[in-house]
């Protein structure tokens, strides 16, 4: 065929797809070593990678059709570009590479070949278009043209098409002839979680044991039948908890001035526990029976209410003379009930947090490993095994905890290391930061510790302050002047520092802390510049906290009010504070002001918790020397109060009101379920007084003909056995005589006439 019927883009198409000769520059050139360099062995790795980066970044046709004009200029180009012996090289590097794939390409070209042989015989058809005829003339041709080191060039830059086999099939090593294939080989996590799929789901349905009481928690203790000594310690801590949460409550109650908003949200709030009496022996009976119930056999509350009703109801008397049944009393409500399941399920979590710290505290005594391992002293082991037995709570245990890991941090972390197989940067403990500056020894002179402290506070009539030093502070900071701390200033802020980390980490200073601001702690709440503009009526969900000063958080116990705060700080309309103090110097007409006055605020309840704690380390003796002792330790507990232990309490205590709010809309959500629910049987005019119905229930996915045997007939007498069933396609009634009426709909209505139905229900997809 002539040429003459190609023009220019058709002969540049065809260059491309036959690397044909083409006289142009190229457009790319491979980056090559100058003239004259030596390359160093440090670069012949370098140089390789970087040709074989430029091998795949040119055009095909460029690399190697033009490769003779490459060295058309190599006078001129000062060096850049190469020489002779670099292409050698290259040469050399790229038959390694055609060299590795010859070998699983012999069947591939010949396949191709057959391919080819087609489109050449396709192309030089009789009767074909002038045109066409020549394109697939010189196609054919191009491709007979191409050789085997060439299609492994072309593989190496697109690739043979069998780079991704490996996902198709597992690996061979992989591979277990008898292991079936699960569903998680074949659908997305995500995918087998919606569908309630996954193995913990199906752990949870071979298990003989509720799903609730499976899904409250998780690990090991969550499904651990609790031992009779267990539960007697159980009983007495829900008892306490149950006696400090009534008292709340009716000090709630019995408040004389309550918000419009309080009224309305607590106005259909049950009363639990209305006939607890710790002193009577059959309460406590019932409490202990239900706790059993719980932790022992797993038993769900609903099933507990309907099933057990014996371990908390009663009988007034023993016998009655006239031979009717004597009255009971109900001990425990089913309201009642749901709130001790809350306490098993706060009391299982105090027993995974204590078990976890006696572990720690075994592994630190080296127990069972030779006493030389023993990294805890005597003393410290005393005070954590004392603290451990007065725990009320999991914070009073996660307080030990914390205590611990702080004086034993390099210890605590080696094992890390150790378990992990890898090294870690080491953060130095409290003891030997200090041990590292110095400043241990000095903390000595300050007449007592943060342990003595907390003995102070918890113990009362007890005092002890060592207030035999006659140096003033400052002048005795000046041993500890060196390379890491350069003044006697800087010492003693260093020496206070560590004093007031020692402080904020004592368990009992803690403990005394979280329970003074429990009974103290207010909400403070302001608008922002987006609430004082948007917040404006009060059909506004944010209107009633919009200027909230000194709200006791008591007074969010029992309705959703937190949940409408929080959102509303969410969405930045509010901000929130709490406080311990009831100073408050906000102006209204300038909220630029308000971080100023929350920030004297916080200084404020600092103030407020070390004025408490500061006449437990106060020094009885009188003079300049321990009036500036006294100084130096009220400072460091100030600090200690405001940077630590306050930032501490108010989350937690955030973190209670959050919880308490859920809580009450979870409570308000299943009481208006069960009033929908727990009714009595349908019933009809006909029906004498304590009659049950006959009911027949058509279940299924729809009622149309989309499925066969997609719905199901069930007919239950009134003593609830089934008494006839059937299955159908369709119950669709037709309104012309024309199309014949479902199959289930003649059987329905003989189910019907014969049994003498009360009842029909009725449900499924598509009604």
């Amino acid at each position: 065929q002539s040429a003459e019927v190609f023009d220019e883009e058709d002969l540049a198409l065809v260059a491309e797809n036959t690397f044909g000769v083409r006289e142009q520059t190229p457009r790319l050139k491979r980056l090559k070593r100058g003239r004259g360099r030596r390359a160093s062995d440090d670069d012949d790795e370098l140089r390789a990678e970087l040709d074989d980066l430029m091998d795949t970044n040119e055009s095909p046709g460029a690399d190697y059709a033009d490769e003779p004009r490459r060295d058309v200029d190599r006078d001129d180009d000062l060096g850049l570009f190469g020489n002779e012996e670099s292409d050698a090289e290259v040469d050399d590097y790229r038959a390694a590479r055609r060299a590795e794939r010859r070998g699983h390409a012999n069947s591939r070209n010949e396949r191709l070949d057959t391919a080819y042989e087609e489109v050449r015989d396709n192309g030089v058809q009789a009767g074909a278009h002038e045109r066409t005829g020549a394109m697939a003339s010189f196609l054919a041709e191009g491709m007979d043209a191409i050789d085997d080191d060439t299609w492994m060039e072309l593989q190496d830059i697109f690739g043979s098409g069998e780079e991704y086999a490996f996902a198709m099939e597992a690996p061979l090593a992989d591979r277990d002839p008898s292991r079936e294939k699960t569903l998680a080989d074949v659908f997305e996590p995500a995918e087998l979680e919606a569908k309630m799929m996954t193995q913990r789901d199906e752990d949870i349905r071979t298990s003989d044991v509720p799903e609730r009481m499976q899904m409250r928690a998780t690990g090991a203790e969550s499904l651990r039948p609790l031992s009779e000594d267990e539960i007697e310690e159980e009983t007495t801590w829900v008892m306490r908890q149950l006696h400090s949460w009534l008292t709340r409550q009716e000090a709630r109650r019995g408040r004389e001035h309550k918000s419009e908003w309080d009224t309305d949200n607590t106005s259909d709030e049950p009363t639990l526990f209305q006939h607890a009496d710790f002193a009577n022996e059959r309460f406590l009976a019932a409490v202990l029976s239900v706790l059993k119930l719980l932790s022992q056999d797993f038993y769900e509350v609903p099933f507990i209410a309907r099933h057990r009703r014996e371990v908390f109801v009663t009988a007034e008397s023993e016998s009655d003379v006239h031979g009717e049944e004597p009255p009971t009393r109900e001990w425990l409500s089913i309201d009642d009930l749901w709130k001790l399941y809350d306490f098993d399920l706060q009391f299982r979590g105090l027993l995974a947090a204590r078990r976890h710290l006696q572990n720690m505290v075994r592994r630190l005594k080296g127990e069972g490993v030779d006493d030389s391992t023993r990294e805890i002293s005597h003393e410290d082991e005393a005070y954590a095994s004392e603290l451990i037995a007065s725990a009320s709570g999991v914070e009073d245990i996660m307080d030990v905890t914390e205590w611990l890991q702080a004086h034993y941090a390099d210890v605590i972390q080696k094992w890390s290391r150790e378990r992990a197989g890898m090294k870690r940067v080491q953060n130095l403990g409290l003891k030997e930061r200090a041990k590292r500056n110095g400043t241990d020894r000095f903390v000595e002179r300050f007449g007592i510790t943060a342990r003595q402290v907390g003995d102070n506070v918890s113990t009362p009539g007890r005092h002890t302050v060592d207030s035999n030093t006659s140096e003033m502070p400052l002048d005795a900071a000046r041993e500890l002047v060196g390379t890491e701390l350069v003044s006697p200033d800087i010492a003693l802020k260093a020496a206070k520092a560590t004093f007031s980390s020692m402080l904020e980490l004592d368990p009992q200073l803690r403990r005394f802390v979280r329970a003074y601001c429990d009974e103290h702690v207010c909400v403070v709440v302001r608008p922002t510049d987006k609430g004082l503009r948007e917040v404006t009526h009060d059909e506004h969900p944010a209107f009633a906290f919009k200027f909230l000063k000194q709200k006791p958080v008591a007074e969010f116990m029992g309705s959703a009010q937190f949940i409408e705060l929080e959102k509303a700080v969410h969405d930045g309309l509010l901000r929130m504070q709490l406080s311990l103090s009831g100073e408050y110097r906000f102006d209204n007409h300038d909220l630029r002001t308000d971080d100023a006055v929350f920030s004297e605020d916080r200084d404020r309840s600092a103030r407020a918790v070390t004025v408490q704690l500061d006449e437990h380390m106060r020094s009885s003796a009188s003079g300049d020397v321990a009036a500036a002792w006294d100084t130096v330790r009220s400072d460091a507990l100030f600090t200690a109060v405001r940077d630590h232990l306050l930032p501490q309490m108010w989350r937690e205590t955030v973190q209670k009101l959050h919880q308490q709010a859920f809580d009450y809309v979870a409570d308000a959500c299943r009481r208006s379920l069960e009033q929908r629910i727990d009714v009595q049987a349908a019933r009809t005019s006909s029906m004498r007084t304590g009659k049950k119905p006959r009911v027949a229930v058509v279940a299924g996915g729809g009622f149309d003909a989309s499925s066969r045997g997609a719905l199901r007939v069930v007919v239950v007498d009134e003593h609830g056995a089934c008494s006839e069933d059937f299955s159908a396609d369709s119950m669709r009634m037709q309104s012309s005589g024309a199309l014949a009426d479902g199959d289930g709909v003649a059987v329905l209505r003989g189910v019907l006439e014969r049994q003498r139905i009360d009842v029909v229900a009725v449900s499924g997809m598509a009604l």
